[in-house]
């Protein structure tokens, strides 16, 4: 990824100013912002210490997206990411279940209920969990599912016929690097335009969940000589 001068300029001091909080979720952030400048052992110093900071929520959408995070860190680490996995799965599930029973008959309206835009979020979610717990097929379905709940319209135009991970997950599971080299490049692409018009947010979940979903394609193809 290439981030303009000026950008860059900006983002080390954003990064300097945040840098020592005490706060999972900006540490996590930090260790993003410092991935995108490049800098590995900044880097993994901010996400070392996200994993000894108390958990940023608990429960609910927010829990879930928490545990996720944390099992990121863990992927990027290389440390199990087991038990964060297990707990992200669990509370999605359940964001899913609670949400279910309210969706609209039509999912493709202008107006999202609170129901439908958290069963997005729960299938979204449950789909990056099963691909970074390395259960390609799981992440599969649940991405086609996902999908169902999303309108083409919403989705970022290059994502309407599948998700990058899930692209990779396919490839993973067939031990095809051209799949996976497909996904990981459109993944890379996605947060490369977001860098590009300035939407790119360090210190928010989704952005370092998809970061690492790009880093987890790059090193698979990298230990294959792809």
């Amino acid at each position: 990824m290439q981030l303009p001068d000026g950008l860059a300029k900006h983002l080390r001091e954003q990064l300097e100013d945040q840098r020592g909080r005490e706060d999972a979720r900006v540490a996590r952030g930090n260790s993003l912002g410092f991935g995108i400048l490049g800098e590995r052992r900044a880097r993994d110093d901010e996400l070392r210490r996200s994993l000894e900071l108390p958990a940023a929520a608990s429960g609910g959408i927010l829990g879930a997206r928490e545990e996720e995070s944390r099992g990121a860190v863990c992927v990027l680490l290389r440390l199990s990411p087991r038990e964060n996995l297990r707990e992200a799965r669990e509370l999605f599930e359940q964001v899913l279940a609670e949400a279910m029973p309210d969706l609209p008959d039509d999912p493709d309206g202008d107006v999202a209920t609170e129901p439908l835009r958290l069963a997005r979020q729960a299938r979204a979610g449950l789909s990056e969990v099963a691909f970074l717990a390395g259960e390609y097929g799981r992440c599969r379905n649940e991405a086609e599912l996902a999908r169902e709940l999303i309108p083409a319209y919403l989705l970022y135009q290059p994502h309407r016929k599948g998700y990058p991970h899930e692209l990779m997950a396919r490839g993973m599971a067939e031990a095809d690097a051209e799949q996976v080299a497909r996904g990981t490049v459109m993944q890379e692409e996605f947060l490369q335009y977001a860098l590009d018009v300035s939407y790119l947010r360090p210190w928010e979940d989704t952005y370092f969940v998809a970061y690492t979903l790009a880093r987890a394609g790059r090193r698979w193809l990298d230990e294959r000589g792809g």
